[in-house]
């Protein structure tokens, strides 16, 4: 049986409100959302949060799911997105500011994250006002475009590219303040 076929065999018995099958489903796709939510979310807590709300509302509305129209990850992917943006709005964390003193950096600037390892990586993300943060993720993680961006968190276009460009500004910022031990190509001055 192919991975497909067990999916929709899967969705067919979460229909039905079946318990095994929603178990099933939640554990296949589970890590694959934690991966997300980790991107979006402030904490540990909060991810694991946002997985299990993303569940809640794909097994609410799973009459709503059309395989036809994209797979089930790209579903669950995208509920839990917008749950974030959801939670953002309500508890107005996040704040976007125009910035004109924030210029366009050429790709160069996040070089140096090559240098770090994944684990180094968010917790630099984590650091970022928030933000900065959900649209650097948007832009080059998920890879929306500044107008989507734009309209999913009700900014400009403009907002959105001058946050990216504070977020590589900052994050640039701080892999130059990390020890030498992360950036092995970095000379001594003395």
């Amino acid at each position: 049986m192919t991975k497909r076929t067990k999916i929709q065999q899967l969705i067919q018995g979460c229909k039905k409100q079946e318990w095994a099958a929603q178990q099933e489903l939640y554990l296949l796709f589970a890590d694959e959302m934690m991966n997300i939510a980790i991107r979006y979310a402030k904490d540990m807590s909060s991810a694991k949060d946002l997985v299990q709300e993303t569940f809640y509302i794909f097994f609410k509305k799973i009459e709503q799911y059309q395989a036809d129209k994209g797979s089930l990850g790209a579903w669950l992917r995208r509920i839990l997105i917008n749950k974030s943006f959801e939670d953002y709005r309500k508890s107005q964390r996040v704040e976007y500011r125009e910035k004109e003193d924030f210029l366009e950096q050429s790709s160069d600037d996040l070089s140096a994250l090559e240098a770090l390892e994944a684990e180094d990586i968010l917790q630099l993300l984590n650091k970022l006002p928030d933000g900065c943060r959900v649209i650097f993720n948007l832009k080059l993680i998920e890879g929306y475009n500044h107008q989507e961006i734009a309209e999913m968190l009700g900014i400009t276009a403009s907002t959105s590219r001058s946050q990216l460009t504070r977020a590589k500004k900052l994050l640039k910022e701080m892999i130059h303040q990390q020890d030498s031990y992360y950036m092995p190509y970095k000379t001594a001055t003395k």
